[in-house]
């Protein structure tokens, strides 16, 4: 049986972003499944908060992985489809594991022709899974090469993700005649760049023409997104925003039930009141919808929809067009 302690170490790599090379569906379930299952006691949330807070200390990874291990000896339901994601394969025979399809048997690793020793501790075993990934992907690679398939193609002729630049960020946001129904700008497109994690934020907003029922036009949707230079910075950065959980309304958000778009997602709602402090365009009910896209993290803010005018349909909608033009913007080029 692959031992819970070697399971623990790869998929908390995953998290941190210290085990590279695997596909960005399964980075996105492994790291939602730890993090789950962390936030699942005290403890794994202080855990959480320490590999959140600094991703490469010894001493929070290895709390987190602790922690980790103790949920998997428990949920062996857990444990098999954590496994089954990170494409480890237990089996019967004494002291051996597969990793991607590499038998590791007592002191000694095969892949093909390459035999190597495994080491003894579980941060020397997590170093030598991401080397054995990086191995076969090379190995895949040329297979890719003779059949035809040039670099970054997975051979079908579709490309693999890449970090994209200011300007590509800028010009993945959608323009107003890519929204279904009738808009206009309200704040024209503009790109930053974080200068500490060096993703590329563009943002825009929209306002829908249609009128309620007062004959006010006050429906709008705000994007934000945030081009990242890698994985780990994107899968860290989702994680902050829903956390976070801020809003241009500054109101506490609640946790709305929702399909999943993108590689993972989260979406809430807060409601502005007529108060006294707001203004009366401002006043209704919002949707933020949060979701992670390969190396984009995006953020947008809906509403307010009220007197018939704005839907949770018509939040989807627009947030699944913002999804597929991360998507698509990342495997062009």
């Amino acid at each position: 049986m692959f031992m819970e302690t070697e399971l623990a170490a790869l998929a908390v790599g995953v998290l941190t972003g210290a085990a590279t090379g695997l596909g960005q569906e399964t980075v996105a379930a492994v790291v939602r499944m730890v993090r789950e299952s962390l936030a699942a006691t005290p403890r794994g949330q202080s855990a959480l908060a320490g590999v959140d807070a600094a991703p490469g200390d010894d001493g929070a990874r290895r709390e987190a992985e602790a922690v980790l291990r103790e949920a998997l000896r428990a949920d062996h339901g857990l444990q098999q489809t954590l496994a089954t994601h990170l494409n480890v394969a237990p089996t019967r025979m004494t002291n051996v594991v597969m990793v991607n399809g590499t038998r590791m048997r007592g002191s000694q690793v095969s892949l093909g022709p390459i035999t190597l020793h495994k080491p003894n501790t579980t941060a020397g075993l997590l170093g030598l899974a991401a080397s054995l990934v990086v191995v076969a992907a090379l190995l895949v690679y040329g297979v890719l090469q003779l059949a035809g398939g040039g670099p970054g193609n997975d051979g079908k002729g579709g490309a693999r993700a890449r970090a994209l630049s200011a300007a590509e960020a800028l010009r993945m946001l959608p323009g107003v005649t890519d929204l279904p129904g009738a808009w206009e700008t309200s704040r024209a497109a503009d790109v930053e760049t974080n200068v500490n994690t060096k993703c590329h934020n563009a943002e825009a907003e929209f306002e829908s023409e249609e009128q309620d029922a007062s004959g006010f036009r006050d429906l709008r949707v705000r994007y934000s997104a945030y081009a990242c230079p890698d994985l780990a910075t994107a899968t860290t950065g989702f994680a902050a925003l829903t956390k976070e959980g801020r809003n241009p309304a500054d109101r506490k958000e609640t946790v709305f039930p929702s399909r999943t778009l993108g590689d993972q997602s989260a979406t809430s709602s807060y409601e502005v009141k007529d108060e006294f402090l707001a203004a009366p365009g401002d006043v209704g009910s919002y949707l933020t919808w949060r979701a992670q896209v390969g190396m984009v993290v995006i953020e947008m803010h809906y509403g307010p929809a009220r007197d018939g005018v704005g839907s949770e349909r018509q939040a989807e909608e627009l947030m699944r067009i913002m999804c597929d033009r991360a998507r698509e913007a990342q495997t062009q080029g």
